[in-house]
């Protein structure tokens, strides 16, 4: 199978795979995240418990109902700040992987550099991105994946590309409309690629601690794989 170029998409797998191994900080951001959010979630669940509890000592009455509605703004914070922090995850990767593509070695700190100073633009896509699929999604689940699929490059358009968040949306959904058999191919590859990882990480996760572990590694290798994948493919597709 070849992409729009005459690639092999075959062959974008194994060099994916080939700069990850060659630049394993690229798996660095969705570790990143991981321990980041982690820590979140302690901080969250620590807060709500005692909010309860203060609740609770306070009476049913207003000292309740306001540990109900403290912990509903928490949470939301909680949500909010864990989507920016893997967004951000995600968007740095993408341009380590761009660095990478391009025989340059991937730098965490410049990468993370160039996603904060587009980050209003990388926020708005998203947030674009994911009401446009949810819309979707509210007339059944495959009009849902059908967006998602044309939209699948909006993040790297917008990164490497230097365009706006709308342009971003515009841009991914015309280049996946013209290269709909390469895009296809890259899906495909994706979710076989997804489905070997899942079993090799049900097989780590038996292993107490260390398999665990080593699971959590390869989630964020896996993850930096496939964005390197996708944006090879992304800046080898031709634009008509």
């Amino acid at each position: 199978m070849t992409n729009g170029t005459g690639s092999d998409i075959v062959a974008d797998f194994r060099m994916g795979l080939d700069l990850v191994k060659r630049y394993p900080v690229m798996a660095a951001p969705p570790l990143i995240a991981m321990a980041v959010v982690f820590v979140l979630t302690l901080l969250f669940f620590g807060g709500a418990a005692t909010m309860v509890a203060v609740g609770g000592l306070a009476g049913r009455g207003a000292g309740l109902a306001g540990a109900v509605v403290g912990g509903a703004f928490l949470f939301l914070v909680f949500i909010s700040v864990s989507m920016l922090v893997n967004l951000i995850s995600s968007a740095v990767v993408v341009v380590m992987a761009k660095d990478a593509l391009g025989s340059r070695e991937p730098s965490l700190g410049d990468a993370f550099a160039a996603v904060m100073a587009r980050l209003t633009d990388v926020v708005v896509a998203s947030v674009l991105f994911a009401v446009i699929v949810g819309i979707a999604s509210l007339f059944l689940v495959i009009p849902g994946i059908i967006a998602g699929f044309f939209l699948m490059f909006t993040l790297p358009a917008v990164l490497l590309d230097n365009v706006g968040a709308i342009d971003g949306i515009k841009r991914s959904a015309t280049l996946v409309k013209n290269n709909l058999g390469p895009v296809l191919g890259l899906a495909i590859g994706a979710i076989v690629a997804a489905v070997i990882m899942a079993i090799a990480s049900m097989i780590l996760g038996v292993v107490p601690v260390i398999g665990q572990l080593a699971s959590m590694l390869l989630a964020g290798a896996f993850f930096a794989y496939l964005t390197v994948v996708a944006v090879r493919v992304y800046q080898t597709l031709p634009r008509r």
